[in-house]
């Protein structure tokens, strides 16, 4: 059942942008994207600078004494690794943290510390893209016409982010993991692979409270780090826009690019969200005011630029294990007995 949803949303996401596709001519968009000639690898570096802010962001999630001996770029590398699998496998993100876990684990770092730095970012990250959200709700206001039915859509989602964010900080703050095995325990419910880690996640769940109870200044550079990676985000589509010889303003950016990241939820489980994410552009660019050869064009590109930044990603995991097969197996199992 779970994969044939899955396969629904990903050829209903393929037929929509195909949609768009038809509508803004096929010639149009590629005659844009063939624009960018040998400036086509500018286009690659503001996402690195993403990954870096985001690094950052991640750094300062963690106790000052959990890193000892792992640099900055090692886990640059780290992360790297983890959202390739992330932009890849459908795992609402848990794959990819458990690779991130692991990594760094072998590099000699706690593993408790270690999962409890990517709850706390991922947190954190969640936390600071609802202001994106938000930003990009004020400038979407400032586009879309007084009487425009859009409006409330927008007051829409930022409310239902914001309830997610405080749910998910109401939870941690009282011990996620504690929270799930009261709720299961109340109706007597038993779930094997939760009931051999209750130890091992109960002391994540206390180091996750003590962090934000003892560590305040650590919290808030790390939020500061994640919102300057949303922020920087917008340079993606400015590049391209200008690249392509159809420049847009910062506003149009800004409104575009957060809610590019609410497409990207609503692909969560389809693999890389492909289609999903074409056709939230697609639709989210037309509303933003572009001309729809450049929504469509950006979509490409932008789906371009994730394949080769998680090719990247791949091939650094795999210098890593020598191996990708059973890498899961081995993630498992050393977090398993080291928790």
């Amino acid at each position: 059942m779970k994969h044939a949803i899955r396969g629904i949303l990903l050829l209903l996401g393929l037929a929509l942008f195909g949609w768009f596709v038809q509508r803004a001519g096929p010639g149009e968009i590629w005659r844009t994207c063939a624009s960018l000639g040998w400036y086509a690898p500018l286009t690659l570096i503001p996402y690195g600078i993403v990954y870096i802010a985001d690094t950052i962001g991640w750094r300062f999630a963690f106790v000052a004494r959990a890193l000892k001996g792992i640099g900055f770029w090692t886990l640059y590398r780290v992360r790297w690794c983890g959202e390739a699998v992330n932009n890849v496998v459908p795992s609402a993100y848990v794959g990819g943290e458990a690779v991130k876990v692991y990594l760094l684990h072998k590099r000699g770092a706690d593993a408790g510390e270690a999962a409890a730095s990517v709850i706390i970012g991922r947190s954190l990250q969640t936390l600071t893209q609802v202001i994106f959200i938000a930003l990009g709700s004020a400038a979407f206001l400032s586009l879309a016409p007084a009487e425009s039915g859009v409006r409330k859509g927008l007051m829409l989602v930022l409310a239902g982010s914001i309830a997610a964010v405080v749910a998910l900080f109401w939870l941690q703050s009282r011990g996620m993991f504690l929270m799930i095995f009261k709720a299961l325990d109340q109706f007597g419910m038993r779930l094997a692979m939760l009931e051999s880690r209750r130890a091992s996640l109960k002391r994540i769940d206390e180091r996750v409270m003590g962090f934000y109870r003892g560590e305040r200044r650590r919290v808030a550079a790390s939020a500061a780090g994640y919102l300057g990676g949303w922020l920087l985000d917008t340079m993606d589509i400015l590049l391209v826009s200008w690249l392509v010889g159809m420049p847009i303003s910062w506003t149009q950016a800004l409104a575009i690019e957060a809610f590019i990241g609410v497409a990207k939820v609503m692909g969560l489980f389809v693999p890389g969200a492909i289609g999903v994410q074409e056709t939230g552009i697609a639709l989210v660019g037309r509303l933003a005011g572009l001309p729809d050869a450049l929504g469509l064009s950006y979509a490409i590109i932008r789906r371009g630029r994730e394949v080769v930044y998680s090719s990247i990603g791949w091939l650094l995991l795999y210098v890593e294990e020598a191996s990708l097969k059973g890498i899961s197996g081995r993630i498992s199992a050393r977090t398993r007995t080291e928790l």
